[in-house]
């Protein structure tokens, strides 16, 4: 029995609606003056009511279920929809528990409005419907990422720039779906978000896609969010105007010496005719110097026309990225030409079947002119070789002349050369190739021997994104990374790193990055760098190598540097810049086979 003299205080003086019903009938049996103001009823109309006629009628089928949890002993806490007097819904939080009221079992009721909560919820989800509405028509990407790496969320605009829609990616690991972008800026801002807790904004180059996206990455509650544009049409009309400066000032030195020389030459040789300052015996010898000057001003003159000649050869470079055939590109590229070099053949060597993701009109601008190259510079040779083949999941491909060759000293200078975006000759449209390279995340490289020709390689690797564009199959396995495989040598207190395949600054950082912790882990004054198995070059990462690896490995312990070098001309030539620029005292000696470097690091006490 509830004691009468407290209930007065608990029930009738409560602010909050308050009633008693029967649990066998639900019939009202008390309620209390908060009730009947907040429901429209007096006292007397009330206790002519069940628990029925306070609910909607749509809501009495829940009530009928509820009904043998509503006979039991246990406290309830539930949120019901009531009816007023006058048809006003009304959302209401009840608490009730067990009494014996008057000799009958029932149930006290505790009913608090939640309306101004329903009605905030309401708001939110509004506005929450609202910003999906805008999240999913911008032209903005959108991604959610958890704390476990995986996607939670992924917009239209994302699914358009990235290429892959949200079903394939939401609930799957952000480095499962693009792996191309590990030890990019994009994996280290992403990384710098989300576990610094910091926001963080860049810009980066997406390569499977060929666009320049600007970034911001910041943390969330559930992980970090990242939302970026599509700023590719930008960046290219910057570079494209920076280009054409370098083009501006590479003819403004040409105005001020190449070409005033010769100019001032012949207005000088020509005022002495005029002014009949020549004898007799003289006409002669200046019409040597005329002609001297004529011949040097005309080779000026041609040299500008090749420049300008394989600048329009490789320009405009189109945004247009596509799938198609590669075997049939080769034969459509040499079925084009072979009509012109008719005293070379054009021989394809290809077992290639695959559709390629990527930029079809300018990797045929940069094989035309590589095969142009090769007819040029091979006038005696018959033929030239067009090879592509696919190496660790990359279409190497290839242009091979049977011309005179090149030297040490040529190759050196090419290979600067071609890895500077600023022209340094105006008879090169080499770094523009590696430039169509680099834009498919590849790289261009050459070998060659004197007398037995040159071979002019271009790279370009497979993505998963290019696999799915190209043939609607998901596959996350189309891309390979390279890869650095790293051993400590207990025996002999070195570490024994080992590069694999074709690298770039961002394998190289990565690489780099594991060697530090390996010496600081081992204590080790000793490496045994092995580039055997590693193709092309990598100048790209020279530069980082040589102020961000060597002097805090030197503050880590590094002494001694064995270097086994690659067969690749370029990556020699790639390791060569880097010893030849270091700027620490780390003593480092470059070798052709493995048992050479490990005899020079035994010799060392």
């Amino acid at each position: 029995m509830i004691e009468r003299a407290g209930f007065d205080v608990l029930f009738y003086a409560n602010p909050q609606p308050m009633w008693i019903f029967d649990v066998n009938t639900l019939r009202i049996l008390e309620v209390n003056a908060a009730a009947t103001a907040r429901y429209g009823y007096t006292h007397e109309e009330f206790l002519t009511k069940t628990l029925r006629d306070l609910r909607p009628v749509e809501d009495i089928p829940l009530l009928e279920e509820l009904l043998p949890a509503i006979r039991e002993k246990e406290t309830h806490y539930r949120e019901f929809r009531h009816v007023a007097k006058n048809g006003t819904l009304l959302n209401v939080e009840v608490i009730s528990y067990p009494i014996t009221y008057e000799g009958v079992k029932a149930r006290i009721v505790y009913g608090r409005s939640i309306d101004a909560r329903k009605e905030l919820v309401g708001r939110l989800e509004l506005t929450q419907r609202r910003l999906l509405q805008i999240l999913e028509t911008t032209i903005i990407g959108f991604m959610q990422i958890d704390f476990g790496w995986r996607i939670a969320y992924w917009n239209k605009a994302a699914e358009e720039l990235i290429g892959y829609n949200r079903q394939i990616v939401l609930n799957r690991s952000i480095w499962e779906v693009l792996p191309e972008i590990l030890h990019s800026d994009f994996y280290h801002s992403f990384e710098s978000a989300m576990t610094d807790r910091i926001s963080v904004d860049f810009t980066d180059y997406f390569w499977p896609t060929q666009k320049w996206f600007n970034c911001t990455a910041y943390p969330a509650e559930t992980g970090i969010i990242v939302h970026f544009r599509d700023i590719t049409h930008k960046r290219l009309s910057q570079e494209s105007l920076l280009e054409k400066i370098d083009q501006l000032k590479e003819i403004s030195y040409l105005n001020s010496h190449a070409l005033r020389k010769p100019v001032a030459s012949l207005l000088g040789l020509t005022e002495l005719v005029k002014e009949d300052l020549i004898k007799p015996g003289e006409f002669k010898d200046i019409a040597a110097l005329i002609n001297d000057c004529s011949i040097e001003l005309d080779n000026v003159v041609n040299d500008v026309n090749n420049w300008i000649n394989d600048e329009d050869y490789l320009q405009p470079f189109d945004t247009v990225i596509e799938a198609f055939d590669f075997r049939a590109f080769l034969q459509y590229v040499v079925d084009k030409l072979q009509p012109i070099y008719r005293r070379h053949e054009l021989i394809i060597i290809s077992d290639i079947q695959l559709s390629f993701y990527g930029n079809k009109q300018i990797i045929e601008q940069a094989l035309r002119y590589l095969i142009d190259n090769a007819v040029k510079f091979s006038p005696v040779a018959n033929r030239v070789i067009v090879k592509a083949e696919l190496v660790m999941q990359n279409i190497v491909l290839s242009v091979e002349d049977f011309g005179v060759g090149m030297d040490v000293d040529q190759l050196h200078k090419l290979f600067h050369r071609i890895n500077q975006k600023k022209h340094v000759n105006l008879s090169s449209g080499l770094p523009k190739i590696n430039e169509v390279c680099r834009r498919h995340n590849g790289n261009m490289w050459i070998e060659s021997v004197p007398g037995d020709g040159s071979t002019f390689y271009m790279r370009f690797p497979l993505s998963n994104v290019g696999a799915y564009k190209s043939t609607g199959v998901i596959n996350f396995g189309v891309y390979r990374q390279s890869y650095t495989d790293i051993s400590y040598n207990e025996e002999y207190h070195y570490l024994y790193v080992d590069w694999i395949g074709f690298h770039n600054l961002h394998s190289v950082k990565d690489g780099c990055l594991k060697m530090l912790a390996y010496i600081r882990k081992y204590d080790c004054d000793r490496i045994i760098n092995d580039n055997s198995q590693v193709i092309g070059g990598w100048m790209d990462a020279c530069d980082w190598i040589i102020k961000n690896f060597f002097p805090p490995a030197e503050q880590a312990g590094l002494k001694h540097l064995a270097w086994v070098l690659s067969p690749s001309l370029f990556s020699k030539l790639s390791a060569q810049h880097t010893v030849e620029h270091k700027e620490t005292s780390v003593v480092i000696q470059r070798f052709e086979d493995n048992q050479a470097a490990q005899d020079w690091l035994a010799s060392i006490r």
